[in-house]
């Protein structure tokens, strides 16, 4: 991801800017929601994936090498709904058809068991119940340093 920052500081016009956004490395929470109130909400991995971490450590490097200057930083929360369980399993297998990292059996297990959860808690209700992916996001607007 550096080379690709590299670049991108090397094709930005002058007063160009970047803007980058990516999750935070503590990864995705999934909650069941009825209104406000939150009926279950729990970690969806234990950890992140690479591709969050090798985003971080990129935009660190070249704001220490003086590529880029951080102009601006802000954090948000970025939810994803749906109507049902299987909804959002496909929406997410959509969005990560192309990820290449394997998961092991374990993760499989929790994440099935996870959603196993969710689903109980849905049929459970007499009142309607969203299931939703939370995230909290980080974007930044980056200028190059031109030397």
């Amino acid at each position: 991801m550096v080379h690709a920052l590299e670049d991108i500081h090397r094709l930005l016009k002058s007063g160009g800017i970047l803007i980058d956004i990516h999750p935070e490395p503590e990864g995705a929470i999934i909650k069941a929601l009825q209104g406000d109130r939150i009926l279950f909400s729990e970690r969806k991995r234990e950890n992140c994936s690479e591709d969050v971490l090798s985003a971080e450590n990129a935009l660190t490097e070249v704001v220490e090498r003086d590529l880029f200057s951080v102009d601006r930083y802000a954090e948000f929360d970025f939810l994803t709904y749906a109507s049902s369980v299987p909804e959002l399993r496909a929406y997410w297998d959509e969005q990560n058809e192309y990820e290449d990292e394997p998961k092991d059996e374990a993760a499989i297990k929790r994440e099935e068991d996870l959603y196993g959860q969710v689903e109980q808690i849905m049929q459970a209700s007499r009142a309607e119940v969203a299931v939703a992916m939370y995230e909290r996001v980080r974007i930044t607007k980056l200028r190059p340093v031109r030397n």
